[in-house]
């Protein structure tokens, strides 16, 4: 079972501050990510949580990598994450957990464990952003829609794609899919 460990009003605190930082009012972010302005008011108040999509896009216009909102800024050469001790990261999609096992504020890659529970997925909405990722299937299987082409990868398979493809997970078995995924970053 996953656990939200930065509550929304500490993700929207973290957005702010990454907005101050680089110098952009509220409403010039909202232009950028393309959303409303009071959106990104909400959310910075912690007044609303954030859909993976509106995240996605904030990365993007911010130039970080969205699970740089769940983190605090680390700067360590060498980081060890031991077992259990990631980031448990669920979002609006409700199926779909990550475990942060790597920093990635401030670094070029992400590296995670993703873990998707049974159900169809077809209505999520497809996600793209800048950078590469690969990912490797440790458990049960995943249907990967990447621009309209759909990919079925089993236990040891991994897969590779361009992450500005627009693209979704989505997990036809009857147990939980876990795989590893790493993520590179165009900025």
């Amino acid at each position: 079972m996953f656990k939200l460990v930065f509550p929304k009003s500490e993700v929207g605190k973290r957005i702010r501050y990454l907005r101050r930082f680089q110098g952009l009012t509220s409403d010039e972010l909202a232009k950028k990510a393309s959303v409303s302005q009071s959106m990104i008011s909400q959310i910075e108040r912690g007044q609303v949580s954030p859909s993976l999509e509106t995240l996605w896009k904030l990365s993007h216009s911010l130039k970080v990598p969205v699970f740089s909102f769940f983190e605090a800024e680390e700067n360590n050469a060498v980081t060890l994450t031991r077992k259990g001790e990631g980031h448990f990261i669920k979002r609006v999609r409700p199926n779909v957990g990550y475990e942060l096992l790597s920093p990635s504020s401030g670094k070029q890659m992400s590296f995670f464990k993703m873990t998707v529970s049974p159900g169809e997925g077809t209505d999520d909405p497809l996600m793209f952003h800048g950078g590469e990722e690969c990912g490797l299937m440790l458990v049960g299987s995943l249907r990967i829609e990447i621009e309209g082409e759909v990919y079925l990868i089993d236990e040891g398979d991994s897969i590779y794609f361009d992450s500005s493809l627009p693209h979704r997970f989505m997990n036809d078995g009857e147990t939980d899919a876990i795989a590893v995924w790493t993520m590179t970053h165009d900025f």
